[in-house]
């Protein structure tokens, strides 16, 4: 697979690196990454983008893989990020989507920029963690390194150099991931669709953690925004067996948004972006 970025200026000349996949002349949708994650993510979804007339633009998130490093980031500078992206493109309207650790900055478009959306899906998305239980269900270091950006963020720098240097070890890391899914989505990583996926688990990190980190503070400092001030509609997708990104996550974004369509997949997993890329595309496309 080629792995080379295209690149769009956008504020203070800084470049923001992303991948094509899909059709090229679909309807444009803005991919946002998880964590560890990078333009690279979206790959496995490729043919199915094709198939739903989608043009699909995998941005890498300042900082994390090609895209040039933003001091002080919040969660709000994202949304002009994309805007000024989307204007060099040529697209007036264009949808957004978001898996995992992409999921807040889904939120955060839907919020900013809802006047431009055609649609808009947080997928396995993680929440914001001030209500009670939110972290319930993850694994015990997961909930640990949260509960301790929130309140000490210097700590996440450690953390994130440590999840940089395991990306390096992609059997390792497809153990460990894999242990955290239902049984039939551990089966779909062993298909051709998945060829290199993990080996590409290192491109956030290629250039150092200092992005990882700031993507990850980014998330637990002070989003700006309260989801129920959002207007534009959400789609949120979610498996009721994920233990990275736990199903509560999703009713509270079904709870707080008010324009939200919740679909929960009964026994399954954080890879839903995969095992559901059609349904999920489709609830993205032009009439969606």
């Amino acid at each position: 697979m080629n792995t080379e970025p295209s690149y769009v200026e956008v504020a203070e000349g800084r470049r923001l690196a992303y991948q094509e996949y899909g059709d090229p002349d679909g309807h444009p949708v803005f991919f946002f990454h998880g964590w560890l994650g990078s333009r690279l993510d979206f790959a496995p979804n490729d043919t199915v983008a094709r198939d739903h007339s989608a043009r699909v633009l995998a941005v890498d998130r300042p900082g994390c893989g090609e895209s040039d490093f933003q001091p002080n980031r919040t969660l709000l500078d994202w949304p002009s990020d994309v805007a000024k992206a989307a204007d060099e493109l040529g697209f007036e309207q264009f949808a957004v989507c978001g898996h995992s650790f992409g999921g807040p900055y889904v939120a955060a478009c839907a919020f900013q920029l809802g006047d431009r959306l055609t649609s808009a899906a947080i997928v396995a998305g993680i929440s914001p963690l001030s209500f009670d239980g939110a972290t319930a269900g993850m694994p015990g270091l997961v909930r640990s390194v949260l509960w301790l950006g929130g309140t000490a963020p210097a700590l996440l720098r450690p953390y994130a150099a440590l999840m940089g240097s395991m990306a390096s070890k992609p059997g390792a890391i497809e153990k460990a991931m894999g242990s955290q899914l239902p049984e039939q989505e551990q089966g779909l990583l062993s298909t051709p669709r998945f060829d290199g996926f993990f080996d590409n688990l290192g491109e956030m990190t290629k250039h150092g953690s200092t992005g990882a980190y700031w993507d990850a503070r980014a998330f637990l400092g002070d989003w700006g925004f309260a989801c129920s001030d959002i207007q534009a509609p959400v789609g949120l997708f979610y498996g009721t067996e994920d233990r990275n990104v736990p199903i509560q996550m999703g009713e509270y974004y079904r709870d707080q948004i008010p324009n939200s369509a919740a679909t929960f997949y009964e026994g399954e997993g954080h890879f839903i972006m995969y095992t559901r890329a059609s349904e999920i595309l489709t609830s993205l496309s032009a009439e969606g």
